[in-house]
């Protein structure tokens, strides 16, 4: 069954975790409006799939240049991907060459409304992590999205071999094809907490002053965001969410995500918020102010928040896409991240922009793994 804002009050929510989940986090943004709490998600809809027990958001966009890349293909693999994140080979004549590439690519992708899509177990986050779904389940849903969505490539987010070989070996079946999202990078509390590196970590954050909170005061939250946007938006791409002041409080009041703070003199300079699902914490909230000194160490003391409280709850951490050799150090172990997508209902010239990205992310894989990206 497929729950819209126009019929959302028929569903039932599934009385257990994720349903509960589910209902604190997708209602306010089905019916205020996603855009309220991600500034940059324009011309989307966001919708519910129930398969069982388990409810899988979906979302559908038009394209609008400035979408977020969770809910915008062409943002992902043109805006951000083509012309952003070449800069990380740090190789002018390399990064020359792609731009001079992408900008007809750019066009054609535009042009086959490659954003025309329908994504699923979308959270509107940079990871989607799933929640517990067999082969059966996945195998129903595929059986019903080519109807919901006749005119749309169907994409499931988030897909890789360490947490999810079932669905991805589902989809396959079915006749999705993989395509790369990013490299991302897995940690074991237990093993990190081993390693030199991280002991070193822990010695510095120690000289740091600052101190972990649990709490976020009403006054705090737009210096949270703010301490997000110097990281993620302003150092890496504001193609990343952009979430609001309405946002933070929801996170805080719904406990939507796991609110931690570093304050040191009473204020605030570091922020990191993550959510459980299925056994895996991964953190969309994470920023620092990147004007204070690096000896500040406010990244790594936020990582070792995160890992405290990875080992403790007996998680494996999902540290998302980045900075691999900072987490590679930390004996992290790399995962190529796909995107699983259907296009055998649409018409041939809609089904060749995702041949194409297919294509080109076969070949880029090696080059992720010798970056580390």
């Amino acid at each position: 069954m497929l729950y819209t804002r126009e019929n959302i009050h028929a569903l039932e929510f599934p009385q257990t975790e994720d349903g509960d989940y589910a209902r604190r986090y997708l209602l306010p943004l089905m019916l205020d409006g996603a855009e309220k709490y991600i500034a940059n998600i324009h011309n989307t809809q966001l919708m519910i799939a129930q398969i069982g027990e388990t409810l899988l958001p979906i979302t559908t966009s038009d394209f609008h240049r400035d979408n977020s890349y969770t809910v915008s293909p062409y943002s992902h693999y043109v805006s951000y991907g083509g012309f952003e994140e070449v800069k990380h080979l740090h190789n002018p004549l390399a990064e020359f060459f792609i731009k001079l590439v992408m900008h007809p690519i750019a066009w054609y992708f535009h042009r086959a409304k490659l954003d025309k899509v329908a994504y699923v177990n979308n959270w509107l986050l940079s990871t989607n992590l799933y929640p517990k779904i067999d082969s059966a389940q996945v195998d129903s849903l595929c059986d019903e999205l080519p109807a919901w969505f006749p005119d749309r490539a169907i994409v499931f987010r988030s897909l890789d071999d360490a947490r999810n070989p079932h669905i991805l070996e589902a989809l396959h079946k079915r006749g999705y094809d993989l395509v790369l999202s990013r490299q991302v990078w897995f940690m074991n509390p237990e093993e990190t907490f081993k390693t030199r590196q991280f002991k070193e970590d822990a010695r510095l954050i120690k000289r740091n002053g600052h101190v972990r909170s649990e709490e976020i005061r009403d006054d705090e939250l737009e210096r949270a965001v703010q301490l997000y946007n110097m990281l993620y938006l302003q150092k890496y791409s504001y193609y990343n969410p952009q979430f609001t002041v309405d946002f933070l409080r929801l996170a805080r009041d719904e406990k939507i995500l796991h609110l931690r703070a570093l304050r040191k003199d009473g204020k605030m300079n570091a922020i990191m918020g993550y959510f459980i699902r299925n056994g895996a914490m991964t953190q969309p909230l994470f920023g620092y102010d990147t004007s204070l000194p690096q000896d500040a160490a406010l990244y790594r003391h936020l990582t070792a928040v995160t890992l405290e409280d990875g080992k403790k709850l007996g998680l494996t951490v999902h540290a998302s896409g980045g900075v691999g050799h900072f987490k590679m150090n930390r004996g992290a172990q790399r995962v190529i991240e796909y995107n699983a997508v259907f296009t055998k209902h649409l018409p041939r010239h809609r089904q060749t922009p995702w041949k194409l990205i297919k294509k080109i992310g076969e070949m880029a894989i090696p080059v992720f793994e010798r970056n580390n990206f």
